[in-house]
């Protein structure tokens, strides 16, 4: 869905706010549960430690900058996502001698290749106004490390880095005063 307004990019994280709105006029969200690409097979989580860890990372950003979690349907803001990995390969050929010197002249005419397989994951957040049904923001990034790191911790990062220039309501308070 395309949302006009403000565009940010920050360590790939694509960032989109709907044009014209305050995300402080918002007092109360709520987390609900999202959905898992990855194919069954592949699956290093459940989808409930996925929703946990997603939930519990939401939950602190939001709530450090002022805004009231809420389990029911009161909520003014729902706060979705779609989360997934993949295996992805990236292979090359350096060509005749690559990265090594020939050792006898059978070997001048071999050429080089190499691939290297690394586990990348994929996360949408996504927030809706509850009362207009609207998309108001949007988080995306589709390479999220899962090699060498714990789901959660990966999860963590990149949802610190979505919400690092998300409007604090406590900043608001203060200005008022």
């Amino acid at each position: 869905m395309a949302v006009g307004g403000f565009t940010a990019t920050a360590q790939s994280i694509k960032i989109r706010t709907e044009k014209n709105i305050d995300l402080t006029q918002y007092e109360t969200f709520t987390v609900l549960q999202g959905e898992s690409v990855t194919p069954k097979d592949e699956k290093k989580a459940t989808d409930k430690a996925l929703f946990d860890a997603v939930k519990a990372g939401v939950r602190r950003e939001m709530e450090d900058r002022g805004y009231k979690y809420v389990e029911d349907s009161t909520a003014q803001l729902s706060i979705s996502y779609v989360a997934g990995s993949f295996d992805l390969t990236d292979a090359g050929n350096v060509g005749p001698l690559g990265q090594a010197p020939a050792d006898d002249p059978s070997q001048l005419n071999q050429s080089r290749s190499w691939s290297n397989t690394s586990r990348e994951g994929m996360l949408v957040l996504e927030m809706v106004d509850r009362a207009t049904k609207k998309e108001v923001w949007k988080a995306e990034t589709d390479d999220v490390p899962l090699s060498r790191a714990e789901i959660t911790r990966a999860l963590d990062a990149v949802i610190y880095k979505a919400f690092k220039k998300f409007p604090s309501r406590e900043a608001k308070k203060k200005k008022k005063k």
